[in-house]
């Protein structure tokens, strides 16, 4: 029997919009819909994500990965790219026998950074997914110009840890000292030229498997200015709270780890 398709509500929870803003799609011609015979809009799911990719990654990620994108990542899915595990993962030993934490197998060996400072460039504590792992906040960048909206992000509940950027020049500066694990880039900057920020942030190596949250101008059904491709995770109407950002990054789950033995 052929599925009936998504309800306008269905495809919002997917979107991250207002079903509001999915009616005003559909009436524009940019998705597709049929109605039922009571007149209810109902949407492939093909179509959908054509305009809206997949957010989670991990049921794309490779034949180790469980069906249903919903598991726990490890580290070399939770920074890797989707469909792409890096070569730095896939040469560690981490990854070649399945390691559940990366850092638990360096504590063993002995390394004081990474796997003998063959593959992270970095400490522990500034690998994003370690921090997640370890009950630290993520850490997540946000680029924008607009004054309210960086307002209306205000204080959270301490499960992030925010930075901001108004342009790609002031992005760079920052990442220089701060590993973001989410980037929040605000789509009016697209407006004003800087069409190749997003491109420019995912191949960043300072940023691996970066995950990117576009903020867009809702009142109309705005549609972004970019292609969307695999790292834009959500498209999410702003201005929005923090509360937004954490459940965009509870979509990417991880494995906490237990409790290190008492010597």
């Amino acid at each position: 029997m052929r599925s009936e398709g998504l309800s306008t509500g269905e495809a919002a929870r997917l979107c991250s919009v207002k079903p509001d803003t999915v009616l005003k799609w559909i009436k524009s011609g940019r998705l597709a819909a049929t109605r039922t015979a009571g007149g209810h809009y109902r949407i492939d799911k093909g179509d959908l994500a054509v305009l809206i990719p997949p957010r989670a990654a991990c049921d794309v990620l490779g034949p180790e990965t469980p069906a249903g994108g919903h598991s726990p990542l490890r580290c070399w899915e939770y920074l890797s790219r989707p469909g792409a595990i890096r070569d730095e993962c896939r040469r560690c030993v981490v990854y070649q026998i399945r390691s559940a934490w990366c850092f638990r197998v360096a504590t063993d060996l002995g390394c004081d950074i990474g796997q003998k400072k063959s593959f992270c460039a970095s400490p522990c504590e500034d690998c994003p997914y370690y921090r997640r792992v370890s009950g630290l906040t993520t850490n997540v960048l946000v680029i924008t110009s607009d004054t309210e909206f960086v307002d209306a992000l205000g204080a959270g509940d301490g499960t992030l840890t925010l930075r901001f950027a108004r342009n790609a020049y002031e992005a760079s500066a920052v990442i220089a000292a701060f590993r973001a694990a989410f980037v929040v880039v605000d789509d009016d900057l697209i407006a004003d030229g800087q069409h190749d920020l997003i491109d420019h942030l995912i191949a960043d190596t300072r940023l691996p498997g970066v995950r990117i949250v576009l903020g867009v101008s809702g009142g109309g059904g705005a549609r972004p200015r970019v292609p969307l491709h695999d790292g834009v995770v959500s498209v999410v109407e702003k201005p929005f709270g923090q509360d937004r950002i954490v459940e965009v990054v509870g979509q990417f789950p991880v494995e906490p780890a237990p409790p290190t033995d008492a010597a």
